[in-house]
């Protein structure tokens, strides 16, 4: 499956995982990450790139590397990600995309970018790997929708290439010079959502300068975004050796007599070339620290002359700052007896290693204050009904209207309450082209929701699938299906790769992200047409995968996301005419193995000539109507008299019993001492 868009003119895919049929080699063990993170922001400092000291690490998972949108007038070029969250977006100096050893691939075949071996980001999406792209979607409605993303400087160890496939395996351009290395151009003449095979051919840091223009297609009017620096460390990387931090003094004697040698040695917590030492002395802990002579690079040599003296070292680097210093380490003079004795300390004379680098602060961060109250909850939902005095009607009287009350009954009363009903008949809406997440799965209020999400109409204008015909118009017919591939040697297809003027049908889990409900998936239990429906994904260099549970390539089946994903995979229809599929949806808690299912949908797919003869599509409304409840919030029966009608309005009760009966129950309610009593009114999605 693939999770591509396609720019103008150019194929591209927006996909999710596959299991590879191409071998992976992995010619280096693991190691920390800390260590590749650490080599790359050396790196970006040495290339003058603003990568920030403490980045966020991606090492998997949908990232909108060129993320593009008009904000207030202005171009933003950013970075998006849905690893630590749904769409959360990011400065790119602030993020570090890691691409894993695992991505390393020996055997890449001849005709493709980057053979025969390198590091392959794929166009379908390996969950392991990140997969980034680029989406303009965020100029849309501004005008400003022609896209160019210039990435006008690739720095680092070896080459890096983007392109695209096709449907069948073939290596397809994107940049605008037709080539596929970069640095170079993308070009999305609207707003896009893409994706594309990447190849960096050695281990090491590349960073990657890029800025955008978006260009209004009528006024010819522009704006530029901002440059942005982007970080890639590519390979696993060998933790660097440590830097040393402090010095210990070897060589200390317990005590001396006057005139002995002194000899020391510095020693640096960790290995390094580093050999620029000073030393220092001075004659007792009062006094002033003076150059001592005697010091020869990390060896000191001296005669015990003062009792108390200390020694300290200092390790400097290139730019003449102290790396590593000692503790002060003293000199004790025992003539035991035979001369001035001067008492001498008691202290310990034993070595100083002590380690000075720096203590680590807590930071004492203060939890901020809690925030605005959660409001009112369950306010009391005013019931309407006019509050001008109650007009008599004819001797009827209110009371006498209601039912219950007598034999012990709870009195019914009428009260208003917003509801799902259906919606009158209306025209389908039909989609030719543009991103369509035709099952598009979300955790809502408890329930496991399964519809459907385009971006053509607007941005994820959601609807109900019943309301929706899918176009594959005539253009997607082929005669070229290569022998072995589903539907072959002709049919009518989608591909992987988004083609702009055709539709491009995926699905999209990350609705369920944050519910526990993580594990989805989606039951397509029917199809009934005039020939077969294939779904199916491709590996990295061609070839279809399968991506139905059992390995089946054609429908009905079942397509599962184990984690939150976005996927769009390739589609062959065999022949012309109306399908229907009938899906649901279930979404499984992997802690705890409980699960949710959706209600079932039906999607409708019109295969060639434009669709006619449809049959209205309704869907459902929410309105509302008058129900009856209790004092104590129970649903009651009221009379057919005094249930609510399809406009909304209490019905005309024909007994004397007034709309203000509504209103009035809040005073029938305190008359029976439930002053506290509350309706909560629930209100439904419209579906439509």
């Amino acid at each position: 499956m693939s999770r591509h868009d396609t720019a103008s003119g150019h194929t591209q895919q927006k996909e999710h995982h596959t299991d590879m049929t191409t071998t992976r080699i992995r010619p280096r063990g693991r190691h920390a990450v800390a260590g590749l993170m650490a080599a790359a922001l050396l790196a970006a400092g040495a290339t003058g790139s603003a990568q920030a000291a403490d980045p966020l690490v991606l090492d998997h998972g949908h990232i909108d590397a060129f993320h593009v949108a008009v904000e207030d007038g202005a171009l933003v070029l950013d970075l998006a990600e849905d690893v630590t969250g749904s769409h959360v977006r990011h400065a790119p100096e602030d993020v570090l995309l890691h691409v894993k050893e695992d991505a390393w691939l020996d055997g890449i075949p001849e005709e493709y970018p980057g053979a025969p071996a390198g590091y392959v980001v794929p166009l379908t999406q390996d969950p392991n790997l990140i997969w980034p792209g680029w989406d303009t979607n965020g100029t849309a409605g501004s005008g400003y929708t022609d896209v160019e993303i210039d990435i006008s400087s690739v720095e680092g160890p070896g080459e890096v290439f983007l392109y695209t496939l096709t449907g069948f395996g073939t290596v397809t351009s994107l940049l605008e010079d037709g080539g596929y290395e970069l640095p170079g151009t993308l070009r999305e003449e609207t707003p896009s959502h893409t994706h594309a095979q990447w190849t960096f051919t050695e281990a090491g840091t590349y960073t990657l300068t890029a800025e955008a223009t978006a260009t209004n297609p009528d006024s010819g009017a522009s704006l530029t975004s901002q440059a942005a620096t982007y970080t890639f460390a590519v390979g696993e990387r060998q933790e660097p050796d440590p830097e040393p931090t402090a010095l210990a003094i070897e060589g200390l004697g317990d005590h001396y007599h006057t005139g002995d040698a002194v000899e020391l040695t510095a020693v640096p917590n960790a290995p390094t070339e580093l050999d620029h030492y000073h030393w220092y002395s001075r004659d007792s802990a009062d006094a002033e620290w003076e150059a001592a002579e005697g010091g020869d690079g990390d060896t000191y040599t001296g005669t015990a002359e003062v009792d108390g003296q200390q020694l300290k070292a200092e390790l400097l680097d290139g730019d003449h700052e102290v790396v590593a210093a000692s503790e002060p380490v003293t000199i004790h003079i025992d003539d035991h007896g035979g001369g001035d004795d001067s008492g001498g300390s008691d202290g310990d004379a034993g070595g100083s290693g002590g380690d000075t680098g720096g203590s680590d602060s807590s930071g004492g961060n203060a939890s901020g204050g809690d925030g605005g109250s959660d409001g009112d909850e369950g306010a009391a939902s005013s019931t309407g009904g006019d509050s001008g005095g109650a007009a008599s009607t004819g001797g009827s009287s209110a009371g006498g209207s209601s039912t219950g009350g007598g034999d012990g009954e709870p009195q019914c009363f009428p009260v208003e309450e917003e509801r799902e009903v259906p919606a009158e008949p209306g025209e389908a809406l039909v989609l030719d082209h543009g991103h369509i997440d035709a099952f598009n799965v979300l955790a809502e209020g408890g329930d496991l929701v399964l519809n459907l999400k385009e971006d053509v109409t607007g941005s994820h204008v959601t609807h109900a699938p019943e309301d929706v015909v899918l176009h594959v118009k005539p253009e997607a017919f082929t005669e070229e299906i290569p022998e072995g591939y589903p539907g072959a040697p002709a049919g009518y297809l989608l591909p992987l790769t988004q083609d702009p003027n055709l539709i491009w049908p995926g699905w999209d889990t990350n609705g369920v992200a944050g519910s526990g409900y993580t594990d989805v998936e989606i039951d397509i239990t029917s199809v009934e047409g005039p020939g077969e429906v294939y779904l199916y994904t491709t590996n990295t260099f061609g070839g279809a995968v399968p991506i139905l549970q059992g390995g089946d390539l054609e429908l009905p089946g079942t397509v599962r996301e184990e984690s939150p994903a976005h996927t769009h995979a390739q589609w062959t229809f065999t022949e012309a005419g109306t399908y229907t599929l009938t899906a649901e949806a279930t979404a499984t808690d992997p802690d705890s193995g409980e699960s949710l299912t959706s209600d079932a949908a039906t999607y409708t797919f019109a295969v060639g000539d434009a669709p006619d003869g449809l049959a209205p599509q309704g869907g459902t409304t929410t309105e509302t109507v008058t129900v009856g409840k209790t004092a104590d919030g129970e649903d009651c029966e009221l009379p057919d008299a005094q249930l609510g009608g399809r406009d909304g309005n209490l019905a005309s009760t024909g007994n004397g019993v007034s709309p203000l009966l509504v209103g009035g129950v809040g005073a029938a309610l305190l008359a029976t001492g439930a002053a506290a009593f509350v309706f909560a009114r629930r209100r439904l999605a419209a579906r439509a």
